[in-house]
């Protein structure tokens, strides 16, 4: 067995590290690896799906608004930056 791990692994255990027990978002075809290692690895953090990201956006940061936590949203890169950045 390889102690060799993935992107997505890598982001799960640092999720993990962080004490995040949250993620809001929802799945599309570029973070498939991200579910995957999410379905595989023993970590704790419950995702929340979302209808789109500016609904994955707001639920993340009344989460941390309301719990002190940190707050995660998991979308396109592209897409959820723009909305997802405090002013």
């Amino acid at each position: 067995m390889s102690n060799r791990m993935n992107g997505a692994e890598a982001m799960v255990r640092m999720l993990q590290a962080h004490d995040v027990k949250h993620v809001f978002g929802l799945c599309g075809d570029t973070s498939l690896p991200l579910y995957d290692a999410m379905l595989q690895l023993d970590h704790g953090i419950t995702h929340v799906l979302t209808r789109d990201e500016r609904s994955a956006t707001y639920m993340a940061d009344a989460y941390a608004r309301v719990t002190g936590k940190v707050g995660v949203c998991e979308g396109p890169p592209a897409v959820a930056r723009p909305i997802s950045c405090p002013a």
